[in-house]
């Protein structure tokens, strides 16, 4: 049994190898099969043909060479290549019956890179043959588009020249030096050597659109440089002329040389045009234009200035003679009202040094105007100067509206504070009288001391009102006091009324519980003590009110606001 499994096994793995063999033949053959294919396409390819043609060029030099290089790498495919192609394929074919699959594969890839280096070789020859081919008809409508090309800027050169200034002859030697080249481009052409060719094209397209680039930029230059910036320049020159005979002074005056020297910077950028380097012309044409815009913007600062000058000129007229209005009326104001009040803000100092600055205005005017006769000063700086003064001219008005404001309202706080004075004097009789109606048994000492002290303040105040010159502001301060003062003795006074009068109801209710209720007895002999004797009125009102309302639930607190909803304002 056992030698029969054996035998079983290797039966099997025999017929496994046999298959696998099998299998790697078939797919050999058939990969040989398709390589040959491959083979005799290319074959088919009327590479020869091409290669006829070609020959048809007239080629010379490098372009010779080059065909001559496509021939013999065809020749050796055809006479060579194709050949060993095929004895590898047999040869692949031959190892494929053996059972070595390793040098099969090998044979195999062998004849894989010999078919596709033979392809990329014919695919060479090909795409060289048709680059000849291209490269020839491309020189040869070169030749005719830059012979045309050539022709119509040797006429615009010569028939404008006058738009092209001092750059003429370089473009002319320009031109010359590209129909040279054109010459040798079109006789390497004429005899086939294109790749020689080539090389002259490149650098002939790049140059003759550097040259029609140039004979289109330079006109607009040249314009700029010959006429434009001349113009200008005698339109400035001219300008300034006319403007200093018209009585103009211009800061540190230099526009002649300024102008002179755009001027020469203008002949130096024509130099650089003549050597056709355009780069650095358009560079310093940029710097020519900022000077000039500047001299521009110089002449015209004075022209515009001079006509804020001669606005700044009666502003300042007029706001000097306001100002010294201002400042006589406060001097009157002043010395009247100082008869009868003090200044405690440095009025009288501040009116004479806002006059001293009113004076050194008039006179800096005045030298401004000497300067702007002798033509010692130019518009633009004396607007400048007439600015600052005219700012100082709103802060000079700003403070003495401030001192006006201030002076203007004493006389009328003056009688409102005597008005004040006497009402809360009345205010105070007033609270006087009403207490005294009461006939307390007494009052309290800090009170009285607190009212004493409050008529004090109105006294303080009626001797402050009548000094020979009234301080206002220590008015304004005892007004102060005595007003939140008076206030307080209000709220005091309607205190000790209100505690006196429940104090009373509360005695008179008491006497309900003498005889009955022992605490209310007592409590109604010692408040009665603490009214009588003391003036303690808050202090007799508590006593009696707690001992009511343990006799009596909640009484207290209904005798009070009884009380509260029937009393009338005690002033």
């Amino acid at each position: 049994m056992f030698n029969f499994t054996v035998l079983a096994i290797i039966l099997l793995l025999v017929v496994i190898a046999y298959l696998a063999i099998f299998v790697m033949q078939r797919t050999t053959v058939k990969k040989v099969s398709d390589l040959r294919a491959r083979k005799d396409q290319l074959e088919s390819l009327k590479v020869r043909e091409e290669l006829v043609e070609g020959r048809k060029l007239p080629l010379t030099g490098q372009s010779l060479k080059n065909y001559q290089k496509f021939e013999s790498s065809f020749n050796d495919v055809q006479n060579n290549k194709f050949l060993k192609i095929d004895q590898q394929a047999n040869l692949v074919l031959f190892e494929a019956r053996g059972i070595n699959f390793i040098k099969t594969r090998n044979e195999l890839e062998r004849l894989q890179g010999m078919v596709d280096d033979t392809e990329t070789t014919i695919k060479d020859v090909r795409a060289g043959l048709l680059d000849l081919k291209k490269t020839d008809e491309e020189h040869r409508e070169a030749i005719n588009d830059l012979k045309k090309k050539y022709e119509g800027l040797r006429k615009r050169l010569l028939a404008e020249n006058f738009k092209f200034g001092p750059a003429n002859p370089a473009l002319d030697k320009f031109l010359s030096q590209l129909e040279a080249d054109y010459d040798e481009f079109t006789e390497l052409t004429e005899n086939g050597d294109h790749a020689t060719a080539s090389d002259i094209y490149e650098q002939l397209a790049m140059e003759t659109t550097q040259m029609e680039k140039m004979m289109a930029d330079i006109p607009d230059l040249f314009d700029q440089l010959n006429i434009k910036y001349v113009d200008q320049l005698n339109e400035l020159a001219q300008g300034h002329t006319k403007l200093v005979e018209a009585g103009y002074v211009f800061p540190n005056d230099s526009v002649e040389q300024e102008l002179q020297a755009i001027d020469s910077q203008r002949q130096q950028v024509l130099n650089l045009l003549a050597d056709l380097k355009l780069k650095e012309v358009t560079e310093q044409t940029g710097y020519i234009e900022q000077r000039i815009d500047a001299m521009y913007e110089t002449m015209e600062t004075e022209v515009t200035a001079r006509k804020h000058v001669t606005k700044n000129a009666d502003r300042l007229s007029s706001d000097l003679l306001r100002l010294r209005e201002q400042n006589q009326t406060l001097s009157i104001e002043l010395d009247r009202l100082g008869q009868s009040f003090q200044f405690n803000h440095k009025e009288l100092e501040t009116r004479r040094t806002l006059l001293e600055q009113i004076n050194m205005a008039e006179e800096q005017i005045n030298h401004n105007d000497d300067l702007l006769e002798a033509k010692e000063i130019s518009y633009s700086e004396l607007q400048i100067q007439q600015e600052k003064l005219l700012k100082q001219f709103e802060e000079i008005e700003t403070q003495q509206v401030d001192i006006w404001d201030k002076i203007s309202g004493l006389e009328k706080a003056d009688r409102s504070a005597r008005q004040l004075g006497g009402q809360y004097q009345k205010e105070v009789e007033a609270i006087k009288h009403a207490v005294e109606r009461m006939n307390l048994p007494g009052l309290p000492v800090a009170y009285l001391e607190y009212f004493y002290a409050v008529s004090n303040e109105l006294k303080r105040l009626a001797k402050s009102l009548n000094t020979n010159l009234i301080d206002m502001d220590e008015v304004q301060r005892q007004l102060n006091i005595v007003s939140a003062d008076i206030d307080t003795l209000k709220e005091k006074t309607e205190e000790i009324v209100d505690q006196a009068a429940l104090t009373e109801q509360l005695l008179q209710y008491a006497n309900r519980y003498r005889a009955s209720n022992e605490r209310v007895a007592a409590a109604s002999e010692q408040a009665r003590m603490f009214y009588e004797r003391d003036y303690n009125f808050k202090q007799a009102m508590d006593i009696l009110g707690s001992a009511l309302d343990s006799a009596e639930p909640g009484v207290y607190e209904r005798l009070v606001d009884s009380y509260m909803r029937r009393k009338t304002p005690l002033v």
